[in-house]
């Protein structure tokens, strides 16, 4: 099949790094694969280093985007695409122009919630043009069918994967002492975007609640674009509460399956997380999970049985776990196995099968 994978977002977050790997992904399964991405963003040059073939378009307004509509229609059909695959909402109302009637599938691979009702008539238009829309959670399903005019047979659920050998791996034996923790410290991790919404604070907190033993690793940067230093305010916060030579801070980087192999708890604390694969990239280094009763991080925990929960900004919630952790539930190989990448190919390989056959 030709499929071309397309966002306009100057973002890099979740949905273009998911967008990436799964055009990597499609070009393994033998699929010819094309990214089109605004040029000069995060995207495009991730792409570029993933070699992945490139076509540079422009960054269209949401809505009323009929011209740059029609000339992506043209090329749609001028190149023979079977898929156009995109993620960001943003997208949707110009791509769902330009499939209609064409042979080409549109497919929206979920990443965010969808919290408010989106049942008028331009809506039902713009829905109507979707041939698989893919949800990584239950729950997520749940929602677009209850918020928006998708039907259940438009919906697939196919949780988000991680390669191999997130998985098998071994231990990194020295994994503390590389990230400046003594070896004898037990640690909680919380990787990702400096927020309020994350809920460092809640993190830093905790850890005034617990033995002296208990360090935070902390690895991300503030959000761009918002004029404020979140992580002065939180370190400020730390120096009040007499935790921060207990806290260690480090810029975002890649290699972070070593990070992970330093942690003996993970703190997934955001007051409200679509689908973190920070928590799917913990269970599968088989750390215990403690995670907030909200958004995803219930089912990918499993409702408490694969992972902690406790209540978003509950402090004293997730200083209990995390002193009790030696009780807390490790993530079953059963509940693991949905998160592999082999077996995530396997599903999107029949559903890609499965709609472009209703087209012949």
């Amino acid at each position: 099949m030709r499929i071309v994978f397309l966002s306009s977002s100057t973002g890099w977050g979740g949905l273009e790094q998911n967008l990436v790997r799964y055009a990597q992904w499609m070009t393994e399964l033998g699929h010819h694969v094309e990214l089109n991405c605004a040029q000069g963003t995060p995207l495009g040059a991730s792409a570029l280093d993933s070699k992945l073939p490139i076509r540079y378009i422009n960054r269209q307004f949401r809505y009323f985007a009929f011209a740059a509509a029609k000339n992506l229609k043209k090329y749609l059909q001028r190149t023979q695409t079977d898929i156009l695959w995109i993620r960001d909402p943003r997208d949707l109302p110009m791509c769902s122009l330009a499939v209609r009637s064409t042979q080409v599938d549109l497919l929206f691979h979920q990443g965010m919630q969808i919290s408010h009702l989106k049942t008028k008539p331009w809506h039902r238009l713009r829905f109507s043009q979707v041939s698989v829309w893919v949800s990584p959670l239950n729950h997520l399903r749940h929602e677009a069918l209850t918020n928006t005019p998708l039907t259940p047979k438009q919906i697939e659920v196919i949780p988000l994967a991680l390669h191999s050998t997130w998985f098998t791996a071994p231990r990194t034996p020295d994994a503390k002492n590389r990230w400046g923790i003594a070896a004898q410290a037990k640690t909680v991790g919380l990787f990702g975007r400096i927020d309020p919404l994350k809920g460092h604070s809640t993190l830093i907190g905790a850890l005034a609640e617990t033995d002296d033993n208990w360090h935070a690793l902390i690895i991300g940067e503030n959000t761009t674009n918002v004029n404020r230093d979140y992580q002065q305010e939180l370190q400020d916060l730390a120096q009040r509460l007499g935790v921060a030579n207990r806290v260690h801070w480090h810029t975002t980087t890649d290699a972070l399956m070593t990070a992970y192999d330093a942690c003996d708890a993970y703190a997934m604390c955001s007051t409200s997380e679509t689908i973190g694969m920070v928590t799917i990239e913990a269970l599968a280094r088989r750390i215990p999970v403690i995670g907030t009763k909200s958004g995803g991080t219930e089912e990918l925990l499993g409702f408490g049985k694969q992972g902690a929960l406790f209540e978003p900004g509950n402090v004293k919630g997730l200083a209990y776990a995390l002193n009790r952790i030696e009780y807390q539930p490790v993530a079953e190989d059963g509940h693991l196995r949905k998160f592999k990448k082999e077996n995530a190919l396997k599903r999107w390989s029949e559903t890609l099968a499965k709609i472009r056959h209703s087209k012949s």
